[in-house]
Formats: C-alpha cells, structure tokens, sequence
C-alpha cells in the first residue's frame, strides 16, 4: 500500500517574491535541497528579534457589557474555525489527534490522491471499470478513524484511459467526455457511498490558474489563462453533474462541490483575465453547482488591514469586497467563500522568508489574519498542513522544516507558535465585545466576555515581507475595564503569552544552551496570575504591560473567589 508521502499540490511550486520589482515567478522546491539554516542566517534572525524601539503607552478599553459583531456569522467562533482543518500531508496518529482535538480539527483537506489508471474501459464491450489509488484508500481510513471530514481535491491528473494525446511521453486532456464524468460520478460514489462519508467535500483541481491545470494541455500555458479557465469550466461542469446524479440518487448525502482553488495572483494583474470573476460567470452561465468558492492566501503576497500596501496583488478587504459584490450580483450570494489553503508565507524552505511560519512572527500575524479574515466575512479556512516536513540536510540527518505553516512540529507532537494563537481563541469567551482601539498601527485588539469571563487578545504585529525584518517596536498597554458581567469587588487575572522566548518551540531550536525554565518557557503556551485587582468606580486596570514585537498576549479576567 502507498504510504502518503506529500500530498501537497500546485502550492509547492510557490512564487518566488522579488523585492527589487515586485515580480513573482514558479518554481518547484526539491526535498532533498539542503535546509540547514546557517549559523549567519540564525544570528541575522536573532538580531531581527531584537528590535526593541519602545512607543508611548497605548490606552485600551474594553467594554465587557457593550456586544460587537463586525461578520454576518459571531466573530469569535468564526476566528476559531479557520483553525478547524488543514492539509493532511501524513497520516495522523491517535496521539496527534488528542493534541489537535482542543482546536477544534473537523476536517481533512487532501491533495493528490487520483490515479491516472483509476478509469479502464473493456476493448470489446466498451465497459468502464474503475479501481482507485491506495493512497486514497489510506487516507479515507485515515479520516474515518479519526472521525475526520475529507475535503478532497479532484480533478488534477488525467485519466490515461481518455487521455487526449501524448505529449513528451506524458499523456494529457480528455478526450472522451462522458467517460470522464462517469469517472467522476464514480470517484464520488467510492468515497460517499462506498467508504461511509455522509459528508464530503469536493475541490475541483488545485491551482488551476497556474500549474494546476498543466495535465490537460501538450504546451505550457502561460498564468491566468483563458484558455485553461475554459477547460477548466467543462471539468467542473463534469464533476458538478456527477455531484447532482449522485446527490438525487442518494439524498442523505451532505456533498458539497466547489473551487476553483486558485491563486491570489490571479484576482488580477497576473495573467490576462481576472480568474475568479470569469468562473463566477462561467459557473452561474452554465448552471453548476457551486457549495463554496475557494482560493488560497498567504500573507507574504499581499497585506492586511491597516498595514502598508506592498505588491500589486489586491489586500484582503479588496478580495473580500469583489467576491461578496460578485456573488450578490450573479444571484449566488449564499455560496461560502472559503480560504482553502493559508499561512503567513507561501515559502517553506529553512529561509528567513519562510521560518516565520513556524516561530512568533508568523503566529502574530496569524492573530492579525483571523481578526480580518472574520471581519470581512471569510466563512472558512484550512491552513496548509497540520504538521512540519522532514528533510535530509547535508550530513543526510532529518532535520525539521519549520517553514512549514503548521499547527504542529514534526515530531507530530510539540504546538508551533501558531498552534498557540488557536489556543488563546478557544481561551476566549464566545461573545465578542467593543475595544477602542480594535486596531492602532501594529497593535490589535480582541475582546470577548460571558457571564464568569471576560477575555482580551492583544497582538503586536508589522512584519516587513519584502526586506526580512521587524518593524514592529515593543509597546506598552494599559487596559481598562468597563461594565464588567459579573458581580464582585476583586477580580483575578491570567496571562499568556507567544513571544520571541516564550511558547514558541522555534527559539528552542535556535539556543542549544537553554537552561530547563527557558526550555519549558519556549515549549508551550504558560499562564501565570496576577493578586487579585480592586474594582475602582466598577472600572478594572490591569497593569501596565510590555507587549514585545511579534507577540500576541491573552488576558483572562474572572471574579476573585
């Protein structure tokens, strides 16, 4: 049986940002390149770290009584959901499971699972038969066993069976169209009907605006094609019949079908159409069925709120604000928008561009991400992987790849930073509720309370993608607490916090010399509580505190006993 090596498609042939003219170009990664950071890069990185220029102190209110939901869903849940799947590039272990359970972890997103064999078809009698790859029938037990939702990219290789031609010995495209729907019809069926999946989800293609679509063409097609979007539109138009036979023929089925699973290049100045509007149209033209729309973000390619504008690809609000407005206009206005893959960087190499995603300034921003991403009405998400990759260095030992955006490292049971972050959103109590400021350049702020709690997130996060560096300073916050939702004349108060030194493994993997507290400091999200607080006027300060760059701290505030 096939083990599952990587399942990760199209996004590892991740752009390559220049900083010099903003260009980006493809590329694939090789797992066997050496990733050894250098003892330079590490002492360039450390010094990063140490950027330290302190601003005036930041005033923060909460009123604890005063409700505030910015997204038509309630915020808090929706900024935790975006933690509830990821890419399952290995198979999951019970024990990693019981780790990820905490957060919520409901599904599976899975790559490259198809076979190009999967379709056969009889020489006399024009039979088809179909029989599908291990690799699928791994991870499909995988998911059952971990009571997992499978949410499946199709459609990324061709069925050589119907292939179209052969092109430099490889075959490409389709050429029997009714077979390939009846393929598809049958993939679905194998998974929903035959393995036990009541519910599914269905990606068609991955990137297809870039590579994702190479399997059906003899040449190379440049990016945003509309030669590719207009094979693409017949692929899903295939897989959204099949969808509809097997759903009517079996109506207990929670099948959902959508993509295209593109780029964010591809919303415009990368190529010569605007990927998403022409499937939009081309969807609600031919009338498929389309669940969710999906495409992919990465911090490193464009900015979010309040932060400065880098790149020519459009920021998160500017996404958010053409897809809601294109929806409405073509009558699909209920369709989830759906980030189908997300991190701080597209890079996964041990590179300083990359190695924000496994340490405290890609947890950061992170927390900057999940506040946008709700408040501009993003229903889902999936973050790249649930844990790292190992590599060979060039000694030949495996060594982790931190550059990852994962929840764990690969040992499958140490929390990266960001896993962190989606702790302090489970911490949180479910009712969002008013802060002045929400945000204030690098600073932000989430604040939820229920009757027994009340909850503040504070993030300090600028992180330069471009040139490799902090430029958020360290702050100072006083937060004032009005109307709390509980009776009592002394409250306690818990603080935690990701930084450069604490609840981030990655410091850990940079100073061999840590003496045990500094290790079990750097290993996992602490808390430690202050005395109790007297109420002054029914109002709570709690004291000032440092936020450092690249940090994100919660304050959990309950009635003294």
């Amino acid at each position: 049986m096939t083990t599952i090596t990587s399942l990760r498609n199209t996004q590892s042939n991740a752009a390559n940002q220049e900083s010099s003219d903003n260009q980006y170009s493809f590329k694939y990664f090789s797992p066997n390149i050496n990733h050894k950071l250098s003892k330079s890069a590490k002492i360039i990185i450390i010094g990063l770290f140490a950027y330290s220029e302190c601003h005036a102190l930041q005033t923060i209110t909460v009123d604890s009584r005063s409700a505030y939901n910015v997204s038509n869903s309630e915020d808090i849940k929706l900024m935790r959901q975006y933690f509830h799947e990821a890419s399952m590039e290995n198979p999951l272990s019970k024990g990693t499971m019981k780790i990820l359970e905490p957060i919520g972890i409901s599904k599976a997103r899975i790559l490259n699972v198809e076979s190009p064999n999967s379709l056969d078809i009889e020489p006399i009698t024009k039979k088809l038969s179909f029989r599908f790859s291990d690799r699928l029938s791994l991870v499909l037990a995988n998911c059952k066993t971990n009571n997992l939702i499978p949410h499946i990219a199709v459609a990324q290789v061709p069925q050589n069976a119907i292939a179209a031609g052969i092109a430099s010995g490889r075959k490409y495209g389709i050429a029997d169209w009714n077979a390939y729907e009846a393929y598809a019809y049958a993939f679905l069926k194998h998974v929903t009907v035959d393995s036990g999946f009541n519910e599914a989800d269905f990606e068609v293609a991955n990137e297809p605006d870039t590579t994702g679509m190479a399997w059906m063409f003899a040449e190379k097609l440049g990016n945003s094609s509309r030669r590719a979007m207009a094979e693409y539109l017949k692929i899903y138009a295939a897989w959204s019949n099949a969808a509809n036979k097997l759903t009517k023929e079996h109506p207990e089925l929670k099948i959902r079908l959508g993509g295209p699973a593109m780029t964010t290049f591809s919303f415009g100045g990368f190529g010569t159409i605007n990927w998403a509007e022409e499937f939009l149209k081309g969807v609600a033209a031919q009338n498929s069925r389309i669940d969710f729309f999906s495409f992919h973000y990465y911090g490193n390619v464009q900015p979010l709120v309040g932060m400065p504008y880098f790149g020519r690809y459009p920021t998160i609000t500017e996404l958010s604000e053409f897809l809601h407005s294109k929806l409405n206009e073509l009558g699909l206005a209920d369709v989830p928008i759906m980030f189908s893959e997300w991190g701080p960087s597209f890079e996964t190499r041990n590179i300083p561009k990359a190695l924000i995603n496994g340490n405290n300034i890609g947890a950061s921003w992170v927390a900057r991400f999940v506040l946008d991403a709700a408040e501009n009405n993003i229903d889902e998400g999936a973050l790249l992987t649930f844990f790292d990759h190992k590599a060979a260095n060039a000694e030949g030992v495996l060594e982790n790849l931190w550059g990852w955006p994962s929840l764990l490292h690969s040992d499958t049971q140490t929390p990266k930073a960001i896993y962190n972050v989606a702790t302090m959103l489970n911490r949180l109590p479910d009712h969002r509720v008013s802060t002045v400021p929400v945000r204030q350049d690098s600073i932000g702020v989430i604040a939820s309370s229920d009757s027994s709690k009340v909850g503040v997130l504070i993030f300090n996060q600028n992180w330069d993608f471009i040139n490799v560096q902090e430029l958020a300073p360290t702050e100072q916050a006083r937060i004032i607490l009005k109307n709390l939702p509980f009776s009592a004349s002394k409250v306690n108060v818990t603080k935690s916090v990701i930084s450069e030194t604490q609840a981030n493994p990655y410091f850990i993997y940079l100073n061999n010399n840590l003496n045990k507290w500094q290790t079990l400091e750097a290993k996992s999200l602490r808390s430690t509580r202050m005395r109790p607080i007297s109420l002054a006027n029914g109002t709570v300060t709690i004291p000032d505190a440092d936020l450092p760059p690249s940090s994100v701290t919660l304050w959990e505030i309950t009635p003294a006993e």
